[in-house]
């Protein structure tokens, strides 16, 4: 049976774990592997169990605890070709052990035990970003995240999931009248920057997603109210959704998997 579950997100750090008991992986890893360790048995899941981790982009809250967990944990690293390319300083400085990294291009499945999962591009401020796509038996997951825009591809793909993760990172509003700098806030608009709530919103309704449920990640905790973006989903969708809230842990718990 598959166990899933957003370990945390959003600035502080972000992971999300898929789980059949005997075999865990990892979509991106922000954390102390002591701290994982302890989102991790809030699931059930032993970290033994982890056998890979699989890298949107080198942002630090996505990939900072990458190298350490690997070399403790003797865990693989799977990265787009384009982030170790063209950026090899910031991919060097997660010391992971060289025989423990893998290096794909989009839509190059990897199979690990009974999952199968290919990375796709996405718009961010990391060269080589991408989100995950996920097959177990006959469940498909994916996971938008870290992207200032969406395309055809990403809507077939949303298509194709029964679970979605997907980013609603800031209220255009609250942005705007925000504290933040005018150059981060064009950052964070622009099309290398992040998804708000409306384009999260007009996503899902043009993509056709008809999956079981969605869950809104990567939320500021400064230009985003998840009290929103919980009413604007509710007008515009009737699919079940969970908000959530920065440095939270999500999913179903162990007793109703």
């Amino acid at each position: 049976m598959l166990h899933y579950a957003v370990l945390g997100s959003g600035s502080s750090g972000n992971s999300y774990v898929f789980s059949d008991g005997t075999t865990s992986l990892l979509i991106d890893q922000g954390y102390s592997v002591v701290e994982l360790r302890r989102r991790l048995d809030r699931f059930g899941i032993d970290l033994a169990t982890v056998k890979a981790v699989f890298i949107t982009h080198l942002h630090p809250d996505h990939a900072k605890g990458v190298g350490t967990l690997c070399r403790k944990q003797n865990v693989a690293a799977y990265i787009s070709a384009r982030s170790v390319q063209e950026q090899p300083d910031h991919f060097a400085k997660l010391c992971i052990p060289d025989k423990q990294v893998a290096t794909v291009e989009p839509f190059e499945v990897v199979s690990i035990g009974p999952f199968n999962l290919f990375c796709f591009a996405t718009s961010h401020d990391s060269a080589g970003s991408v989100g995950w796509f996920i097959t177990y038996e006959d469940q498909s997951l994916m996971v938008l995240t870290d992207t200032g825009l969406t395309t055809d591809e990403h809507m077939s793909l949303a298509k194709e999931a029964g679970i979605l993760f997907l980013e609603a990172n800031y209220d255009r509003r609250m942005l705007q009248t925000g504290p933040y700098p005018l150059y981060l806030k064009r950052r964070i608009d622009g099309s290398y920057g992040h998804l708000s709530n409306e384009q999260a919103l007009y996503f899902l309704q043009e993509s056709g997603f008809a999956g079981k449920h969605i869950y809104f990640i990567h939320l500021s905790d400064v230009n985003n109210d998840p009290a929103l973006l919980e009413k604007a989903a509710h007008q515009c969708i009737q699919t079940p959704f969970t908000v959530c809230h920065k440095n939270q842990w999500y999913g179903p718990q162990p007793e109703a998997l």
